[in-house]
């Protein structure tokens, strides 16, 4: 299973998110771009049925909207305030790649605009495959930072990072608002850290990391250019150096 996800979000309600079916189909078109795997959207290897259509039509986006919207336990009617959910495996085009190195899936959470608006944030999470099919190695970050500033100009999420499934030990503070009496400071800090511009302004960085500063002063902040892993003592003190570094940034 794969390791490594890219993961974005955004608040609700938010004006520019108004067209959500166009975002959709313009995020789905535009990933085969990064790499062939993402020809497909399918439920399971055994089925092969097909959950989003690529290419994507507005038209077919919105229906899918409507098709996956939250609903309700009983009665189970529409819940359009908490937005819609829309998965899919990637397995390339057919015949499929169907091998665990190259398993990725995306799970998007679209249209959400209740209260609080915590509870119901947007999102997509994308577990990327262990190798990057294209190349038949694992993916690099200067791989991964083009695919993130494609997600940025679709989705302009307020979080983004691309980090490790090993990682979750992020730094919380008190909050009684949340039902664990503590919250996970924001932004979280991973491989590949984004940054918005009224953060990116502010903050200091440990000088052995990449800092790419976008076109209005937004972020990304790389700790390496290949993947880490859980026993890897010095990418693991790149990454405890960044979080001390922007602690002072984070809310």
């Amino acid at each position: 299973m794969t390791d490594l996800r890219l993961d974005f979000s955004w608040k609700a309600p938010d004006p520019s998110h108004a067209d959500d079916a166009c975002r959709l189909a313009r995020f789905v078109n535009g990933l085969p771009d990064f790499d062939a795997i993402y020809h497909s959207w399918l439920g399971s290897p055994e089925t092969k049925e097909e959950t989003v259509p690529v290419p994507l039509s507005d038209a077919k986006a919105n229906r899918l909207l409507i098709e996956n919207m939250v609903r309700y336990d009983l009665p189970p009617d529409p819940w359009p305030e908490a937005g819609s959910h829309i998965w899919g495996g990637h397995a390339g085009p057919p015949p499929f790649d169907f091998r665990q190195s190259s398993y990725a899936d995306t799970l998007c959470h679209i249209g959400a605009a209740g209260e609080p608006v915590a509870a119901y944030s947007n999102s997509i999470q994308m577990r990327l495959s262990d190798l990057r099919p294209s190349t038949g190695r694992p993916w690099r970050a200067a791989e991964l930072r083009p695919l993130m500033k494609f997600a940025r100009e679709v989705w302009n999420p307020i979080e983004m990072s691309a980090a490790f499934s090993f990682y979750d030990d992020w730094p919380k503070i008190p909050d009684p608002a949340w039902a664990s009496g503590e919250r996970t400071l924001e932004p979280r800090i991973g491989w590949i850290t984004y940054l918005p511009p009224d953060l990116a302004v502010k903050a200091k960085y440990p000088a052995d990391v990449e800092v790419e500063i976008l076109d209005d002063g937004a972020a990304l902040v790389t700790l390496c250019e290949e993947p880490f892993g859980k026993d890897d003592g010095a990418g693991l003190a790149r990454l405890h150096a960044l979080e001390m570094a922007l602690r002072p940034i984070q809310s």
